[in-house]
């Protein structure tokens, strides 16, 4: 007789199974375009809050673009407590190209983050707007390997973001940072735009503008990254891009401590609130990953360790592997893969904590 764990682990896996295959065909058609002459106006748009130890070193990251366009910076610092307001506002007095922004109140009408990127938008009138976190460090050529992805039919560019750092807890944040990045590389070959990263996106101002800004939906309450890449994608005749040009990959920090990492995971998570509405097919995804790996614990803690549990494990990480491997091959890192292991036997118990932490309580964006 069929139990209900496994009929959990039948049911997640082959859902799940199906979508990594989809996934892993999209990253084998992945390319990069040829490099174009057009050369629009940028603003690079960046909202802080508390990161006056971090943001002294994106800011001279910026200061050294190689772009050949006109490009500005503008920064908002969204009522920090620390020395972040000093620190832009000094550098914008040295850097014409660089302007500070200070919030001084919250917005009634949008979070802390999503209003610091409207102001920022607002003070300027570039065509192409980049957007990174202030805790990131970029490369030379960033700015002209994102704007390059650029061409008449896409919208909105989602760049790649990883965590730097030797030690094995920021490695681990790495590489499980890396699997969502891959997941939407993957279904953006399909022209399923399901989420990016605020660390390294890219889009048209007048997009923006056609999507009605941060507040063009008020029922909206998912972060600006994810917002941003549902709405501009379904603009028609618009499409969504990943870049996996090396020039245009951006690194973070990693999250110093445990509570530190699983307040981040948690704050992405809850994106998946009333995603059921949203985008059945991601929420879909992410209902099958969560079902799969909830019936893999309920099986281990029941010691249900059958043959075709067996099956479906050695499945998993197989093909978990394959999308780690190409992964790592193409950001450069395989060396990390022994890393995977230890992520791979964290899962289970990972998924279903960050599935319901996602869904319950308050959550600030700093």
């Amino acid at each position: 007789m069929l139990t209900l764990t496994s009929f959990l682990l039948i049911l997640g896996a082959i859902a799940y199974f199906t979508f990594v295959a989809l996934m892993i065909r999209g990253l084998t058609k992945a390319s990069i375009p040829e490099p174009t002459n057009e050369l629009p106006e940028v603003a690079v748009i960046i909202a802080a809050r508390n990161e006056a130890k971090t943001i002294p070193a994106l800011l001279d990251d910026l200061l050294v673009q190689n772009y050949q366009g006109n490009f500005t910076c503008i920064i908002a610092d969204d009522r920090s407590t620390d020395d972040t307001w000093s620190i832009i506002h000094k550098f914008s007095k040295a850097h014409p190209q660089f302007t500070a922004i200070r919030i001084i109140e919250e917005s009634s009408e949008m979070t802390g983050k999503k209003n610091a990127l409207t102001q920022c938008i607002k003070n300027t009138t570039a065509s192409i707007l980049l957007e990174t976190d202030a805790d990131c460090r970029v490369g030379p050529g960033w700015i002209s390997s994102m704007v390059n992805q650029f061409d008449a039919e896409t919208g909105i560019v989602v760049g790649f973001s990883s965590v730097r750092g030797k030690r094995l807890f920021a490695i681990y944040q790495a590489l499980d940072f890396m699997g969502i990045m891959m997941t939407n590389a993957g279904m953006m070959y399909y022209g399923k735009a399901w989420s990016g990263s605020g660390q390294n996106l890219a889009f048209r101002r007048e997009h923006f503008t056609a999507i009605g800004g941060f507040t063009g939906d008020p029922e909206q309450t998912i972060g600006d990254d994810f917002y941003l890449v549902q709405k501009i994608s379904r603009l028609k005749n618009i499409r969504a891009k990943f870049s996996w040009a090396l020039g245009s990959f951006v690194t973070t920090s990693p999250a110093a401590t445990l509570l530190g990492f699983y307040k981040q995971r948690k704050r992405w998570a809850s994106d998946s609130r009333g995603l059921h509405k949203k985008d059945p097919l991601f929420f879909t995804f992410l209902a099958s990953a969560f079902t799969l790996n909830v019936a893999i614990l309920l099986q281990l803690v029941l010691l249900n360790i059958s043959t075709g549990f067996l099956v479906v494990l050695g499945m998993k990480f197989l093909i978990e592997s394959i999308v780690v491997f190409m992964g790592l091959k193409k950001i450069q890192r395989l060396p990390h893969i022994w890393v995977f292991l230890i992520w791979f036997l964290a899962q289970p118990v990972y998924i279903p904590i960050m599935g319901i932490s996602g869904l319950v309580g308050k959550v600030d964006w700093k």
